[in-house]
Formats: structure tokens, sequence, C-alpha cells
């Protein structure tokens, strides 16, 4: 509701209590004209005439009145205030409005008295309309539509055929009437009888109906439906036995018509408000609790207790919470299965949870919930908030598995690799070193010059291959090149070295941090290893571009593809190298079209420097 209708419907508010004030017509004669008492038509003025203890009007009563008026206006513009749609509060605020400007038959001005008559339950049109609408605010049926229509027009031309025969002035039998009506045909108390009586029969059926109506929706109704809706069935019934009563002591059915059956009809009347400020402060009360729904997100996981609370705080026993679930694009139920959120025809309505603009679930719950938005709203956050830091959870809990398994390779793989050069000394190095010890030997014992400088020959071959095989070890465990040369000159000493052709795109930063020349370098290596012994590759690409922050690197090749990362292979352990200083690495390499690694590598050495 914006402030210039907010200003609007005060204005007119005030513009009628005023008006109504200023008709009243206190003199001792007006205060005990019958003619003039709030609620009563022509038939139920001539019953009321014959009752010699009749209470004059007072300024209780006047209170009354206004506070009966005033409470639909305010009920109204606080429903047209907090609901999604207006419907609900723009009919309590017009039947406010009716129902106060009915207040002018007080005045002993012929047209003011004739209208507030006519106007005396028309107020009554837009509270049906209200009972049927609920809680959408939008009639559901063409029969409905023609129903209440059909209801405001009956409502109109009732008190103008039951007023056209009946002069008041002549038929108050305890007092005098003053008041003069200009609906007056001609005067005949028993053809006015005859009226009132259908009207009264008529009015006595359609209340009836209405509350057959309300009592079928509530037994065929949700609970959630039944939950919101109860404050205001209950006053509607409420509101119609009053009406029913007056109505059959007017036809004298139920004994004559009384002072407390007429001052009845205010509280009756002004149940119907209070009852949409209850349902409206209960939400807020809903709301409120949801403190408690706080708590039960802090201190248990998504599960039942989590939906219990939900349910409890919404009232809706069936609302269902489904998680989404990234990799397969879908939410899914408790059990895992995907669901699909449904559409208006099925009496469920649904709204997704997000956190940051991403899905995170969703819940559905009955349709009728739909008319409390602030209520939603805050069970959106607070659902959102649960989902957000179960997956929060799952994903520590998932970093720290995968940490564990990480340092598991770690270790294995350091292992392996110490194994490895063991290997590789004892077959390697070491045999040729021994070898080179036995020729020396040979050519210490020998005599002959030429077989001496043979051995020799022999020894310094020997010694070279081994001092070979050295180097080749010591480059593997950390390249000598690194150090000297940098990044850029260890790769393209890499490059010199492959038997493929590799093609280098270097756009790297003058001075890199170690542990992150180490990690780019083997992560090149690697690749290119792969490419060459296994991918059958014709060309190699190596592109590597980075800012102040971190190095991004791609390593591309024309291979068969088909690259995996096996459970101990070199793919993994760059993985883990990669994961080991807060970055990330990914292979993409189709059956086919060659292999394509990409890495991503933080320059920052402290992993808590990272964090936000």
């Amino acid at each position: 509701m914006s402030p210039k209708q907010l200003m609007s419907v005060a204005a007119v508010t005030f513009g009628i209590v005023l008006l109504v004030l200023v008709c009243i017509d206190w003199s001792p004669i007006a205060v005990q004209d019958p003619a003039r008492t709030f609620g009563l038509n022509a038939q139920g003025v001539l019953r009321w005439g014959e009752n010699p203890s009749r209470r004059p009007f007072s300024g209780f009563e006047l209170a009354l009145f206004l506070a009966v008026g005033l409470a639909f206006v305010v009920a109204g513009v606080t429903a047209w205030g907090s609901r999604p749609t207006r419907s609900p509060g723009v009919l309590l605020c017009v039947a406010g409005c009716l129902w106060l400007a009915s207040g002018i038959r007080r005045s002993s001005d012929p047209v003011a008295f004739t209208l507030g008559v006519t106007l005396t339950l028309m107020y009554q049109p837009p509270l049906l309309q209200l009972a049927l609408s609920f809680p959408s605010g939008h009639l559901r049926s063409r029969a409905e539509k023609s129903g209440v229509a059909f209801f405001y027009a009956s409502w109109l031309l009732a008190p103008v055929a039951g007023w056209a025969f009946f002069d008041p002035r002549l038929h108050v039998k305890e007092g005098e009437s003053t008041s003069r009506n200009l609906l007056l045909l001609w005067d005949s108390p028993a053809i006015m009888d005859t009226v009132g009586n259908g009207i009264r029969t008529f009015q006595i059926a359609v209340g009836v109906a209405i509350v057959a109506v309300l009592i079928a929706r509530w037994r065929s109704g949700t609970k959630a439906y039944r939950s919101a809706f109860l404050p205001l069935w209950l006053a509607v019934i409420v509101k119609t036995a009053a009406t029913v009563w007056v109505s059959l002591a007017v036809i004298q059915v139920s004994g004559s018509l009384s002072s407390e059956a007429l001052l009845w009809q205010y509280p009756a009347t002004a149940v119907v408000p209070l009852a949409v400020l209850f349902g409206l402060w209960r939400y807020r009360f809903a709301r409120g609790s949801l403190g408690d729904l706080m708590v039960e997100v802090g201190s248990a996981p998504v599960g039942d207790r989590l939906i219990g609370a939900l349910r409890r705080s919404v009232h809706d026993p069936t609302l269902t919470l489904l998680r989404w679930v990234p990799d397969q694009e879908s939410f899914v139920d408790e059990n895992g299965v995907p669901q699909s959120l449904p559409d208006a025809s099925t009496g469920r309505a649904s709204m997704v949870l997000e956190r940051h603009g991403v899905p995170v679930g969703a819940l559905i719950f009955d349709e009728a919930l739909q008319d409390q938005p602030q209520l939603l709203a805050a069970v959106r956050s607070a659902t959102s908030l649960s989902l957000e830091n179960q997956q929060m959870e799952q994903q520590l809990r998932d970093q720290l598995i995968e940490v564990r398994r990480s340092r598991e390779r770690i270790v294995t793989a350091g292992d392996s690799r110490r194994r490895q050069l063991e290997r590789d000394l004892h077959d390697g190095a070491q045999q040729r070193l021994v070898a080179v010890a036995m020729e020396l030997a040979r050519a210490n014992r020998a005599t002959d010059l030429r077989e001496v400088q043979n051995l020799v020959g022999q020894a310094s071959a020997e010694l070279s291959g081994a001092l070979d095989e050295l180097r080749e070890l010591a480059r593997g465990v950390y390249p000598p090149s690194l150090r000297e040369k940098g990044l850029a000159g260890s790769l393209t000493a890499l490059a010199e070295r492959s038997s493929v052709p590799v093609e280098l795109d270097l756009k790297t930063q003058n001075a890199l941090p170690a542990h992150v020349e180490v990690a780019a370098y083997f992560i090149c290596a690697e690749a290119v290893t792969n490419a060459t012994k296994y991918a059958e590759a014709g060309s190699i690409r190596i592109c590597i571009n980075g800012d102040d922050r971190e190095m991004r690197m791609e390593v591309v090749d024309n291979g068969i593809g088909g690259a995996r990362p096996g459970s101990d292979g070199g793919l993994l352990g760059i993985a883990d190298r990669a994961a080991a200083l807060g970055g990330s690495l990914s292979i993409d390499s189709p059956d086919g079209k060659g292999t394509t690694v990409r890495a991503v590598l933080p320059f920052s050495a402290d992993p808590e420097g990272d964090l936000p």
C-alpha cells in the first residue's frame, strides 16, 4: 500500500465520520425515533416501535458504531499493506466506509435519512465476497462472480423495496417518529410486512448457504488452508448467527426484538475485522518465532528436526524441502530422487531458495500460504541459510577427505620416488662407477702401455655416462636451470630436449615465487612426457600468462586424447601439486581430439593469506 493510497483511505474515512457526526440529531424525539436505529430495515423499525422499553440512542452506542467501522478500515489498511493481493484489504475498507456511511440515517434531513437506510446493510456484500474469495482475494469461478454481483444488487434493492410501502411517522406505537422516507410509494404495512418477510427469509437463506459453503471448503481444505482461514471462518459464522437472530426476532420467530439483540450486532460485526487482524498478528508472531527456527538451524543439520520446525512455523504439515544438486541440475527429495516443482493446478506452490544468486533448494507448500509473503520470506531466509550451512559443511568434509587422500598420495609418491632413485642409482650410475673402479684397477696392474690406455679410455667413457645419468636424475629432482635461468629458461631447455616440437608462449613475471616455478615446471614436464610417450602427439604448445596474483597455464597437444588421471599416475600427482598451492588443475582430453591441461597457481605461499 503506497503512502498516497493510505492518505486517500484516511481522508475518505475521516470525511465520512465527520459527516455522520454532523448529521446526528440529538433532540429528545430523534434519539427515541426507532426509524433512525442503526441496522434495522422497515419491518424491524415497525417491531422496534412496538417495544415500550427500548433504550434511546446514546453516546455509548455511537462510540460502538464508530469503533466497528474504524476497525474495518484499520484491518483493511493492515491487510492491504501486508498481503500479496490488495483485494482483501480493499473489501474491508469498503465495508468499513459503507458501515460508517449508514450512520447518516440519524439525521433529520430526509435525503440523508433515506440514503442512510438504503446503505444500512450494504457493508455485508463486501464481507460475503471476502469470505468466498479467501485467501487469494480472487473469485474462483463464474458462478461465484455472478453470486457476488447478485449479492450487491439484491442488498441494494432490498431496502428500497421494504421502505417503498412504509411511512415510519404513522406506525410507531410507543413514542413518535419524525423521519421522512423519500422512498415511500404508498403506506401499506401489510405489503411492507410481506416484502420484509420475504427479504428476511432470503437473507437468512443466503447466510445459511454461505456458512454451508464455508463448511464444505473447511472439510475439503488442507490443514494450512484451515489454519489460515480459521479466524475469518469463525468470525463469519458468528456474524451470520447474530444476523439470523435479529432477523428471526424481527419476524417474531425468536421472541421480541430487544435492546440486547441490537447491541449484540456491534461485537458480532466487529469480530470480522478483529479476526483479520488476529490472523495477521498470528502470522507476524509466527515470523517472530522463526528465531527459534534459527536456533534449530545452528544446532542441528537439515533433517526431520528442521522440517518439523518449518511445518510448525507455517502451520502446514505437508511442507516439503527439496535440495538442489548442481551435478544433476535438479531438485531432489530426502531419498535423492529428482523432483519437479508443482504448477498452479495441483493446489501446491513452490519457492526456490537461493544464496548469493545460486539455488540451494526449494520449498513446496500449500498454496494458501501464498497469502503470507512476509512469513514465506522469513522462512526462505532461514531455510536458505540452513541449506547453505549444510552445503558448506559437506564441502569442508569433502575437502578434508581430499586433503587426506592427497597427503597419502604425496607420501606414497615420495616413497616411490625414493625407491626409484635407489634403483636408478644402483642399476645405472652405481654400476658404471663400479665398472670405472674395476677398469682403473686393471689398468693399475697392467704392464702394457697400450692396454693401460684402453682401460683408462673405457673408464673415462663409463665415468662420462655416470655423470650424464646423475645429471638426468638431478634434473628430475630439481632442474638446475630453474635456479640458473628461471622458469622460462628451464622450459626452453625442456622444449629443446623433447622429441616432439614444443611451441612456447610465455608471459610471466620477472620474479616468480620459487614454489610456483617448481610446480609450473613439473606440470609442464609431466604434460610433455605424457604427450610424447602416450598421446602420439605431433606438436605441443605451452602457454603461460599471469598477473601479480596468480599464474595461468595451458599445455595443449594434438594427440589421440583419452588421458585420464589414474590412481597412481603423473597426472594425479601434478593435480595434487597444484592443489597443495591452493590452485586448480583440469584436464580436457576427448578421444581423438588431443589433450589440454589447464592450471591456475596462486602466488601466495600462505593459505591463510588468500582468505577474506
